[in-house]
């Protein structure tokens, strides 16, 4: 397909569907032809509050379908979308909109006061309208039908990654990048219009908005949009609205695999032919809980803010990749795992993983000390720490900065945390190193019970039979709940 900017796929969609559904939100249906035509009277309303070629707009707002005509209308008059997260503090909103030199701010009704305290005290105003006022004049003025503004390598998309251990970093994506990713995924889990996609991920996160929203959008499905994610709230969502693919993380899953148990209630999920996980590892824990108590089957992908996607299983052609996989090489992304030196390693072997392809723009935004330590080249350097099996299958099994090294040892935490989850009374775990001054780190594992009666010796016991022993830990710490962060990571800065 030869489009040039984001909105010529979803303008396709519009003319050969009309009335087809584009979303489904809280009991009312928005068709394609009806987003479009949301999008060109945004576009006008945007044009003339001054809104142009290469200018910044940040939306702060809950899940709803209008997020989205906000993002057409920029994108047809060459602006880009910055989304944020609602649960920022000001502090936190501050420094978005002034990295990204926003020049208007959309906020809902219900972020007016936290719109208000973020732009306090930046140098440079933007302007600040609310959402539902600017939809109310979009109702009155005529569409836009000029030609899209925005194509090729205008900036289209800005996301902050989460920043669990320094300010966020702002990943830039492209017209071009934005279709590169969108049709690769759309091709590698076999999307359709006939597909209801669910969509309970916030949509002020790339995995929300680009992966299950966006591509959606571009494949002509229907997004089937929820206000947020809640475990129970999803699963009747499923057995309702009779959805063909759901994504999530893995914490979603392991929720409702919990709510299935606790309730001992069968939920009808049959509708589903793909349930997909990203943004953290998926343990087999999760997997054979769903599989258990929702008869549902959860496959997991890898793909980054930056880069996206990079690795999946085929749903047209094997059920499920080998216990640990993350899948095989979606092109037109290419990878290499390589050693310290940079140098590429053989099958088997475990080193970081460095990515390119069409899906990232080379650079963080306004960011060129961290893109120069992010890039060896054209290569993108991942963090991660993987392999290759000789069937090609990619299992990713840790970060280069969690890897723990105690004695000399090199311990993938992940595989600490696998044998920990197996443990019928641990609801949660998390490893990480504990500074030691002689074995320079320690196996230190913090873990959620489900057993009141789980002992720290229990603990030990029953990883002994699973892994190594230099990698059973040494230090057990129980808490209430981790640490997470607002995308659904563990925030292991905390628990060292």
């Amino acid at each position: 397909m030869n489009f040039t900017d984001i909105v010529s796929p979803i303008l396709r969609h519009a003319a050969i569907r009309p009335n087809h559904p584009a979303f489904v939100f809280e009991g009312r249906t928005v068709s394609y032809a009806a987003l479009v035509d949301e999008a060109r009277r945004m576009a006008t309303v945007l044009a003339e509050a001054g809104i142009g070629k290469g200018d910044r707009v940040a939306v702060l707002a809950p899940n709803r379908p209008e997020i989205f005509s906000a993002y057409l209308g920029m994108a047809m008059i060459g602006a880009a979308i910055v989304t944020v997260n609602i649960e920022f503090a000001a502090h936190e909103v501050r420094y978005v909109l002034e990295h990204s030199q926003v020049r208007m701010l959309i906020h809902a009704a219900g972020q007016a006061e936290l719109a208000a305290r973020s732009v306090d005290g930046l140098e440079s105003f933007p302007m600040i309208e609310d959402f539902d006022e600017l939809l109310a004049e979009a109702g009155s003025v005529a569409p836009y039908m000029g030609p899209s503004m925005g194509s090729g390598q205008d900036l289209a998309f800005l996301a902050y990654t989460s920043g669990t251990t320094s300010r966020p970093k702002g990943v830039a994506a492209t017209h071009a990048n934005e279709l590169a990713s969108g049709f690769a995924y759309s091709g590698m889990w076999a999307l359709t219009p006939k597909d209801r996609v669910l969509v309970t991920l916030p949509l002020s996160f790339s995995y929300g908005f680009h992966a299950a929203a966006f591509v959606s959008l571009i494949t002509g499905a229907t997004v089937l949009l929820a206000l947020k994610f809640h475990p129970r709230l999803a699963l009747e969502a499923i057995e309702s609205l009779r959805p063909t693919v759901f994504l999530g993380v893995p914490t979603m899953y392991a929720m409702m695999a919990d709510v299935a148990r606790s309730e001992g209630r069968r939920y009808d999920v049959s509708s589903l032919r793909l349930a997909a996980a990203s943004g953290a590892a998926l343990n087999e824990q999760i997997i054979t809980d769903c599989r258990h108590h929702l008869d549902l089957t959860v496959r997991p992908y890898y793909a980054m803010t930056e880069v996206r996607p990079i690795f999946c299983f085929d749903p047209r052609q094997e059920k499920m990749p080998p216990a640990g996989s993350v899948g095989r090489l979606i092109p037109p992304t290419e990878v290499r795992i390589v050693d310290e030196t940079g140098e590429d390693l053989a099958e088997g072997q475990t080193g970081e993983l460095w990515v390119r392809g069409p899906s990232f723009s080379g650079a963080y935004y306004r960011d060129p000390r961290r893109t120069a330590e992010a890039m060896s080249g054209d290569w993108f350097r991942t963090g991660d720490l993987a392999f290759r099996d000789e069937d090609g299958y990619y299992f990713i099994v840790g970060r280069t900065r969690d890897q723990i090294i105690s004695g000399g040892a090199k311990i993938a935490p992940i595989e600490v945390e696998d044998a920990l989850l197996a443990h019928p009374g641990i609801t949660a775990a998390a490893v990480v190193g504990s500074p030691d001054p002689i074995y320079g780190q320690l196996v230190k594992a913090v873990v959620v019970k489900a057993d009141p009666g789980l002992t720290e010796d229990d603990v030990r016991l029953h990883c002994e039979g699973l892994i190594a022993g230099y990698k059973v830990p040494r230090i057990v710490a129980f808490v209430e709940a981790l640490p997470m962060s607002p995308s659904g990571k563990v925030l292991k800065s905390a628990l060292a």
